[in-house]
């Protein structure tokens, strides 16, 4: 049986880094989701029906507010769903079906939570900010680690350095083509997975989200099955670039 598909309304779009779009569209009727979930998007290009998968970047409070839901999508060079994205005008209409995945917050959660994302695969933890701050809040210690090429491909800046204000939570933004990087201000140079394997983990203690690049995650996948942990303490989700 297929499942239902959902009207969406283009209402803003926005350049959130030069190769990421931040699209914010208006839900009919709207299903229940989880920070941390996917959704279909579908749509025709030229004449082809077409589908691609993209993280909510919006809380479920928010849709659940204003009926509004946020996606950030990575731009592909002759990309088919890039290339909609960039000429789609406000006003315009897509259908949408899910909610789908399993990357959310679990009910128990061990002394860290440690978040690990790349380009778009950061979209999931900014979903989950509520949920985030409302644990810190509590004394659950967090580190996010956001990978990115330079400075200038980052986004979602000022909502993770807001998390980061609270005391449990740390931030930090690793560049991997930066020729200098400024500590203070949680940057970080290098690939997020070596700076994980920099971390003092414990596969008691820690719990770790994966989403983005597919070469990062099985990085570090090896790396920290090699320290012990197992499939209930690494929850991951691979990003692949459609055209």
């Amino acid at each position: 049986m297929p499942r239902p598909t959902y009207s969406m309304e283009l209402v803003s779009k926005e350049q959130l880094a030069p190769a990421t779009i931040g699209l914010t569209f208006q839900v009919t009727n709207p299903p229940a989701f989880e920070a941390g979930q996917f959704v279909s998007i579908h749509f025709t290009f030229e004449g082809e029906e077409l589908k691609r998968s993209y993280s909510i970047a919006s809380s479920p409070e928010q849709l659940t507010e204003d009926g509004t839901l946020e996606i950030a999508v990575g731009l592909v060079a002759d990309g088919k769903a890039s290339q909609f994205f960039e000429q789609a005008e406000v006003g315009q209409t897509v259908e949408m079906s899910g909610p789908f995945g399993v990357l959310t917050l679990p009910e128990q959660l061990p002394s860290r939570l440690i978040l690990v994302g790349t380009g778009t695969g950061v979209a999931p933890y900014r979903a989950m900010q509520p949920q985030l701050e409302a644990l810190a809040q509590q004394g659950q210690n967090i580190h996010i680690l956001m990978g990115a090429r330079t400075r200038n491909d980052l986004f979602y800046q000022a909502d993770f350095q807001q998390m980061a204000d609270l005391q449990t939570v740390t931030y930090e933004a690793c560049l991997s083509r930066e020729d200098s990087v400024d500590k203070q201000a949680g940057e970080y140079a290098g690939y997020v997975q070596k700076r994980l394997s920099e971390l003092p983990l414990t596969p008691g203690n820690d719990l770790i989200f994966l989403c983005g690049n597919p070469n990062m995650i099985d990085d570090c996948v090896t790396q920290l099955t090699e320290a012990g942990f197992g499939p209930r303490q690494v929850k991951r989700e691979k990003y692949t670039f459609s055209r």
